[in-house]
């Protein structure tokens, strides 16, 4: 009798929880937390399951075959991609300026705000796409793509020239930056190994 009841509120709440305003004021401050506290390393593993779960879905849900699951796929988690690398390019940049921060104040606080702009809201929109999937996987199951097989939007573009400049930046940072490839690859490891935050 209590299991039914217990199964029964858990079942009202997920029909309604998008109605409750607690659920969203909770669910916000969550996700600001975890996106504050948590390493890149771990929206990179957010970003692997979401991608896992968007291959299941179009190779065994929709029958797609391989070309087309892995081009949807990717598609739909192209915005993901390039928030984690502006996220970890601007981290990596960061990270070897904070000597110079020590100098001024105001770069101090300008360093602030580049790093609330290029990595919290990053890892923000990331966790946030990420947790809207799973409370929303059926209907995120049933919807197809709609531009498979089609050319690139400007968007799109756009979405993959920045992913490019970050990974690009990244590899140049050693000489941009006048460090060792040691203290970039220290700094990436610090960054993309989950359970360092």
């Amino acid at each position: 009798m209590h299991t039914q009841t217990i199964t029964l509120a858990l079942r009202h709440f997920a029909h309604e929880h998008d109605d409750l305003p607690a659920f969203h004021a909770g669910y916000l401050v969550l996700t600001v937390v975890a996106a504050g506290i948590l390493n890149l390393g771990v929206f990179a593993l957010l970003i692997a399951a979401h991608f896992s779960l968007d291959l299941v879905k179009y190779r065994e849900m929709h029958g797609f075959s391989w070309i087309q699951t892995i081009e949807a796929s990717l598609r739909e988690g192209l915005m993901d991609f390039f928030l984690f690398m502006t996220a970890l390019g601007i981290s990596t940049y960061i990270h070897h300026a904070i000597g110079i921060a020590a100098l001024s104040g105001v770069i101090r606080a300008d360093l602030t705000v580049v790093r609330l702009a290029g990595e919290f809201l990053p890892k923000f929109e990331i966790l946030h796409r990420f947790l809207s999937v799973i409370l929303h996987i059926g209907e995120h199951m049933r919807t197809v793509h709609m531009r498979i097989g089609e050319r690139l939007t400007a968007g799109e573009r756009m979405e993959i020239f920045l992913i490019a400049t970050s990974l690009i930046l990244i590899l140049a940072a050693p000489g941009l930056l006048h460090i060792s490839t040691a203290a970039v690859a220290k700094t990436l490891a610090y960054e993309l190994i989950p359970w360092r935050f």
